[in-house]
């Protein structure tokens, strides 16, 4: 089987693209594995972890793009690099057309140089702590894609954002919408009066399309990152997010969406919302604690909106019992899931389980299991899956390869940023799953909007024609996973 490695030398894409590119490449017929990615160290040990060679790039910098590809021959080969300079050169004249093109030596001269006010990071950790200092040295708050970053650092980031009236977003935030324009893993909204604040991206997502799908628009969404409520960060972001909101006279309503925080700064925040004018609910998720779509009907009820009953709809399979496997791209819907189905079935097994979580592994495994296919174990050197579902294909597939009577329970994440078909992308090895024994389930959590590019009501209508019980509600669809499994 022929490898192919190029060396594009003095070639610079942001590693979304990157990422996205791989993923398309990835499902070209004959395309056995690939990957496209600045020839950063990680990624050219990468290149050995997948098996190619990657002494054929040993001379590369930082700034070299390396493509390499594995198939049957040369044909797959040509196409698939075909495709990629197209994608290539779409993400260009996206640049071209947003004014985008011109060069600047370092992140700090771009945001001198322009009128920008944030600066989004997504480079490795090891790289964004330096990046994130100068963007805010320069002036710009940051939204912090990037994970691998230390709770020191994440401390003394927030510390210089605090000394110069800035906002650190993250570290590791997915999501955010500022004056209507989503960054990172962010829905299509209605725009409305709602700000949100939180610590989780999905969180936000789901919370938002919730109340979007009840007339509830959502102005602002304020990603703080995961530890930012802990006392070891004290709540540093969520108390900027919480007074810049404050000060906007077009946010009439708060949500804050996180963990339990840490004592310290569970005190802060009382502090300082008590002295609010405007309005703020809480979410602090976790088990006894009110699920997302509680939270959603808090929030519409305190606006004298109705909360009609979220959407679900079953395709008719009637298996009940079995064991239960997650396979989630959210992080907090995972968590939500594990704490709502654990607490009806009892134990739920996650990553720690596992030395390495590979598809095999899986399906060997012969206990409740819900995984978090995002978190940072999973995503280091790939795409996360919410951008490339390959990770959880494979798994599908290996459990469809070892019958067993199963729930499989998963979520569907559109929007921006997301891969351009999370439902096709899965759907022959749901169907596969489905097919592979007379005794089991695919119960899905559906989250987005009827304006997602993705087309919201062509994939809610694809996996209930696949056989998959379909909910709005992560909350409804646990507890519907709970009664399947109790029989």
């Amino acid at each position: 089987m022929p490898d192919r490695i190029e060396l594009r030398r003095g070639v610079y894409h942001d590693s979304v693209v990157l990422m996205r590119a791989t993923s398309q490449l990835r499902r070209i017929a004959g395309i056995e594995e690939c990957l496209v990615a600045m020839a950063t160290p990680l990624n050219r040990s990468l290149l050995d972890d997948l098996g190619f060679d990657a002494g054929e790039v040993a001379g590369a910098s930082t700034s070299d793009l390396v493509v390499a590809l594995r198939a049957p021959g040369d044909e797959a080969i040509d196409a698939a690099l075909g495709q990629l300079d197209e994608v290539l050169a779409a993400s260009r004249r996206g640049d071209e057309a947003a004014g985008a093109m011109r060069a600047h030596a370092t992140l700090a001269e771009a945001v001198l140089s322009s009128d920008a006010d944030i600066a989004v990071i997504s480079t490795p950790g090891a790289y964004a702590v330096p990046e994130a200092v100068d963007a805010l040295l320069a002036g710009a708050s940051v939204m912090l894609f990037s994970d691998g970053i230390t709770i020191d650092e994440e401390r003394r980031l927030k510390a210089i954002a605090e000394s110069r009236d800035r906002l650190v977003m993250g570290p590791d935030c997915g999501t955010a919408r500022i004056g209507g324009i989503g960054l990172g893993f962010c829905n299509a909204l209605e725009p409305g009066n709602v700000g949100i604040v939180a610590a989780s991206g999905t969180g936000a997502q789901h919370l938002a399309c919730l109340l979007d799908a009840r007339g509830v628009g959502v102005g602002h969404i304020i990603g703080v990152g995961g530890r930012d409520m802990s006392d070891d960060i004290g709540g540093v972001s969520t108390l900027r997010a919480l007074r810049v909101l404050e000060a906007d006279p077009g946010t009439t309503h708060i949500v804050v969406v996180s963990k339990q925080p840490g004592p310290q700064t569970a005190a802060k925040l009382e502090s300082l919302t008590g002295g609010m004018h405007t309005p703020v609910t809480f979410g602090l998720l976790g088990p006894g604690r009110p699920h997302l779509t509680q939270v959603a009907r808090d929030v519409a009820a305190a606006r004298g909106t109705v909360f009609e009953g979220p959407r679900a709809e079953l395709a008719g399979r009637t298996a009940r019992g079995g064991q239960l496997v997650g396979l989630f791209s959210g992080g907090t819907l995972a968590t939500e899931a594990a704490t709502l189905v654990g607490a009806g079935i009892g134990e739920v097994a996650g990553l720690s389980a596992f030395d390495t979580p590979t598809p095999a592994a899986v399906a060997a495994f012969d206990r409740h299991v819900i995984l978090d296919l995002g978190d940072d174990a999973m995503t280091a050197g790939r795409p996360h899956p919410m951008i490339d579902p390959t990770l959880r294909r494979e798994m599908i597939e290996a459990l469809a390869h070892r019958p067993a009577a199963r729930v499989l329970f998963i979520d569907i994440v559109l929007g921006y940023g997301a891969n351009d078909d999370p439902v096709g992308a899965i759907a022959a090895s749901l169907g596969a799953f489905l097919g592979s024994h007379e005794n089991t389930r695919v119960v899905a959590s559906f989250v987005g909007t009827p304006r997602d590019p993705q087309g919201y009501e062509a994939g809610w209508r694809a996996l209930v024609d696949i056989g998959c019980d379909v909910y709005e509600s992560n909350a409804d669809a646990a507890a519907a996973v709970s009664s399947i499994i109790d029989g």
